[in-house]
């Protein structure tokens, strides 16, 4: 009998203890209070993190309420005229990498659906990723543009090649200037010197004659293809093709060339030189029988430095850092 009560009184606490309920009733009150707290961090975190995109929807609702008029003329002519776009990404406001160039073919219910012309591999989720969309320059009312900044509703994809891309319309169309770099007018075929092929030689270029090139004395090219230099800058080059010919590479706008850039260094005499693959953005008629191109540099030649003599290409988006370097020296 001795033993009986201590035993009673345990299980009698016990008892008393899940009678209550009282540590259900805690649990409950703690997680109210967890969600009381974290409930808002969570959304305020998510407003924040989506405050760019969610700005432009309100701004894009805005805009074509009040401009739908204009906005639809502008659109109209990209999807009659099959305008080609180039679509970039843009990475904290700058430019990132290039995705594709793509036609134009509808535009309804806030969506524009592209038709994919030329693509880089690429295995990105591009789903409301930022980007932003080059075209040809045209005008409307006097005033100009070429490009417009939106996001991706959507994308389809075999593998790494895009096939196809959904983007949202922009808030607005507007020009934007491409050019970050001042352009430095030398153009002395003694200082500056230009060779270019077709890129489906990109491989082997370096055996393998130009297919055109600047020239020390043009007066003796009449008649021939030869190149001359308006102006250069770490992100570009102007080039004039004189004499042009149905032989030398295709010389539309969006088509990319290998180029190799000599430039006399001021000080030692030497010339410095820089491999590039450049992509046509403008082209113009300066005169009869001359051809304005503005190229623009996207990659950058640099040897593997295993004795192959290959070239492994690099993209730049800023410019080539190297080139900015060398034509500092022209500022001083």
């Amino acid at each position: 009998m001795t033993g009986f009560h201590p035993k009673t009184d345990f299980l009698f606490n016990v008892q008393n203890t899940f009678a209550h309920g009282s540590g259900r009733l805690d649990v409950v009150q703690v997680f109210g209070l967890i969600l009381l707290v974290v409930a808002p961090v969570v959304i305020l975190s998510a407003l924040w993190y989506y405050r760019r995109f969610l700005w432009f929807l309100l701004v894009r609702s805005f805009t074509r309420l009040v401009f739908f008029r204009r906005q639809g003329v502008i659109e109209n002519y990209l999807v009659s005229r099959g305008v080609v776009v180039e679509v970039i990404l843009l990475e904290e406001g700058r430019l990132g990498r290039q995705l594709c160039y793509a036609r134009i073919e509808s535009v309804f219910g806030g969506r524009m659906e592209l038709q994919v012309v030329k693509a880089d591999p690429t295995r990105l989720d591009l789903k409301g990723r930022r980007v932003i969309c080059f075209v040809k320059q045209f005008s409307l009312s006097g005033k100009k543009f070429n490009s417009f900044v939106t996001y991706v509703r959507d994308f389809e994809r075999k593998g790494t090649v895009l096939k196809g891309v959904h983007l949202l319309t922009p808030m607005r169309y507007r020009f934007t200037i491409r050019r970050k770099h001042v352009r430095k007018k030398i153009n002395r075929p003694d200082v500056v010197r230009v060779k270019v092929w077709d890129i489906a030689k990109r491989r082997n270029f370096t055996s393998r004659r130009p297919d055109i090139y600047t020239v020390s004395d043009p007066s003796r090219y009449q008649g021939r293809p030869f190149l001359t230099v308006g102006n250069i800058s770490p992100g570009g080059i102007r080039l004039f093709v004189h004499n042009p010919a149905k032989r030398l590479p295709l010389l539309a706008i969006n088509e990319p060339l290998v180029m190799r850039v000599s430039i006399k260094d001021p000080a030692t005499r030497q010339f410095f030189f820089v491999t590039v693959i450049g992509t046509i953005r403008s082209r113009n008629s300066k005169e009869k029988g001359v051809l304005g191109l503005g190229i623009q540099f996207t990659s950058q030649g640099e040897s593997m430095g295993d004795g192959s003599g290959r070239i492994q290409w690099k993209r730049v988006v800023d410019g080539v850092p190297a080139l900015e370097r060398f034509l500092a020296k022209f500022s001083k």
